[in-house]
């Protein structure tokens, strides 16, 4: 839902999950093209709009010269759970995983000005079996190493990650995720350290 509160809620009750988003915000994001916002423009089916939300949101969207920035957060994030995601329970690795492989191959798609959101349509885009392999089966409860096997094989076919994230400590990760912004691993270590205590 578009609001015009200045931060983004969650609102949960039961089955239903309801997120309701500032507009000034999602204003800003179209224009800098932001890759959920480019999903929003491209697949959104307004409900209720009786104020053309979504057409000013679609009209206002512009696409970036270069998402290398949230392909390079992926990878970062991605070889970290590759070396380290074995302490993560195998449901939020896979799902963090995920999120990883989607990334990189949604925003190669964006710099093709021809994005593609639907995992299946990914897993035809992508050039990695091992890829293919969590896209298609997702919802199939995976071993974690089986999940960090196929992550790290995608991300060495794909990403050509830097020899450094091979070596790097999980201190180093800590650190890169904090210069980067990298907010979906750093959501997930406060996640895991929350559930140890």
């Amino acid at each position: 839902m578009v609001s015009l509160d200045k931060d983004t809620r969650h609102v949960s009750v039961g089955h239903l999950s309801l997120f309701l988003y500032p507009w000034p915000q999602l204003q800003q994001d179209a224009r800098e093209g932001d890759l959920f916002v480019c999903h929003l423009v491209r697949e959104a089916k307004p409900l209720i709009d009786p104020d053309n939300y979504l057409a000013k949101l679609q009209s206002a969207f512009r696409f970036r010269s270069s998402y290398q920035s949230e392909i390079d957060r992926a990878v970062d994030f991605g070889m970290y759970l590759a070396r380290f995601g074995d302490e993560l329970n195998s449901t939020l690795l896979t799902k963090r995983a995920l999120w990883c492989i989607r990334t990189i191959l949604i925003a190669r798609s964006a710099e093709r000005r021809d994005p593609v959101f639907a995992p299946q349509r990914l897993a035809e885009e992508t050039g990695s079996a091992a890829a293919r392999e969590l896209l298609t089966n997702r919802h199939i409860h995976h071993e974690r190493a089986a999940v960090q096997r196929r992550l790290r094989s995608f991300l060495k076919e794909e990403a050509h990650p830097s020899r450094f994230l091979e070596t790097a400590d999980r201190d180093i990760f800590r650190e890169m995720f904090d210069a980067t912004s990298n907010r979906v691993a750093l959501q997930t270590l406060r996640q895991d350290e929350n559930s140890r205590y």
